[in-house]
């Protein structure tokens, strides 16, 4: 059912220091600052983009978000990229800027690749090549050694 979405265009995320995660992040993705936000007298949030706005990434200072919610190792957002070429220029990329990253992970038939880095909190940042070809359904297991099994039944109950 299409409902006229068209895509998601922020993921806000909770950060302990806005300061080095707003330079992390600029010097990372090469995003630039659009928008601050805050409380008189004080910057409580930022929002960066690319160059051609295609998405945002707001960061918020985890003193100021409800819950104070930790998403330490958990993927909260993947971006895409055109190919696995340009995973391994960024690979590449974070290595000469000294940044922590994971290994280029082939997600099996018509996953794609993946490459994670964390922010300064820990936050991953997932980046995804194109899926290719893949089933209308796709079930992934990861074994105790990270490997993926992969199903072709949902094992969810669906309404």
């Amino acid at each position: 059912m299409d409902l006229g979405f068209e895509r998601i265009l922020q993921v806000k995320i909770p950060v302990t220091d806005l300061q080095r995660s707003v330079n992390w992040y600029r010097r990372v993705f090469g995003l630039r600052l659009a928008w601050e936000f805050g409380e008189p007298g004080v910057v409580t949030g930022a929002v960066l983009t690319d160059d051609a706005e295609r998405f945002l990434i707001g960061l918020r200072r985890l003193d100021t978000v409800s819950g104070e919610p930790s998403l330490a190792g958990f993927d909260v957002v993947s971006l895409g990229v055109p190919s696995v070429d340009v995973l391994k220029a960024l690979a590449e990329r974070f290595d000469e800027l000294g940044v922590e990253h994971g290994p280029l992970f082939d997600r099996g038939p018509g996953g794609g690749v993946q490459l994670d880095v964390p922010d300064p909190d820990g936050t991953v940042i997932r980046i995804l090549s194109p899926f290719g070809e893949h089933a209308p359904f796709n079930g992934v297991e990861f074994g105790p050694d990270g490997a993926p099994t992969f199903y072709m039944t949902p094992r969810l109950h669906l309404d």
